[in-house]
């Protein structure tokens, strides 16, 4: 009997690995050994790639003053692991087949909110002095496990509701019913497929249970914020910063004691800057993602 476990696990396994590009540069920038060189080396042979990270070194995201116009110049501007996340951003749009036309305008949306829950994630990441640029791209694919239950069961899954929406303990505990694991931990096994760093994996894997993470703990208590903030963002009931503010007030208490064992105080006042920085930079980063969606 073909159970939806099997299912999900052999829908992750036809995944195709991803791009000779990115195990080379994910092997390269984990390498202590390796050099800028050998970096350019993994990334020329991709014209396609090198087109992409030239178009996001001279975005907004990064506001260089002056033109970076080398992949050679990129490397040395942004360093290892900044080449890394642009590459991992950009082919995991390319990873997921197109989608059925109907399902298009939600597919839209997921990726609407993902690229908010990335900028958000970003924001907070800078706060706090974490590495930022990192946390854009746990954001950015923290619910890549919806996409992969959406393909295994593309006539069974909420779309509307579910690839976009407000996720609660109630949401994954039914996707575990019915499919017999929630997106977080369908995510968890596609990025372990793919080899990412753990820390991304971490971010994936556990954003709706941080406190079970076994590393990188951090990341997966940021982007479980970042997910909510940008996803009451993105609702079609747009929220003022004040609203948020309220929203999150009574949840403050209990958020505050898991955040204070890393040593991340957290405050309303901290919530409505994200908040209002987020609704900022979203409209002026719409080049960024329009660079990683392209195909």
């Amino acid at each position: 009997m073909t159970t939806p476990s099997k299912i999900i696990t052999k829908q992750i396994e036809s995944f195709p690995a991803l791009p000779s590009t990115v195990a080379n540069v994910l092997a390269v920038s984990a390498d202590p050994d390796s050099t800028a060189a050998d970096l350019v080396d993994a990334i020329l042979p991709d014209q396609t790639m090198c087109s992409a990270i030239l178009k996001v070194a001279n975005s907004a995201f990064y506001g260089i003053p002056k033109e970076v116009a080398t992949i050679e110049r990129a490397v040395i501007v942004l360093g290892y692991e900044e080449i890394r996340n642009i590459v991992i951003g950009k082919a995991i749009f390319s990873a997921f087949p197109k989608v059925d036309k109907d399902q298009k305008e939600n597919i839209s949306l997921f990726w609407e909110q993902s690229f908010a829950c990335g900028l958000c994630a970003n924001i907070i990441g800078k706060h706090f002095d974490k590495k930022s640029s990192e946390l854009f791209i746990a954001g950015l694919i923290h619910d890549i496990g919806k996409l992969s239950i959406l393909l295994s069961f593309p006539n069974n899954y909420p779309i509307v509701n579910t690839l976009s929406g407000l996720t609660s303990s109630n949401t994954t505990e039914k996707e575990r019913k019915q499919f017999t694991a929630s997106h977080d931990e369908v995510g968890l096994k596609l990025t372990r497929h793919w080899m990412f760093p753990e820390q991304l994996v971490a971010a994936v894997g556990y954003h709706h249970r941080p406190e079970e993470a076994p590393a990188f703990t951090e990341y997966p208590l940021i982007v479980q914020l970042a997910d909510i903030i940008s996803t009451l963002y993105c609702s079609p009931e747009a929220k003022s910063a004040a609203e948020i503010t309220e929203f999150f007030s009574g949840y403050l208490p209990e958020i505050t004691l898991l955040w204070d064992r890393y040593n991340m105080g957290l405050k309303l006042e901290n919530i409505r800057e994200w908040f209002e920085i987020l609704q900022q930079r979203r409209e002026s980063e719409q080049g960024l993602l329009d660079i990683l969606t392209s195909r």
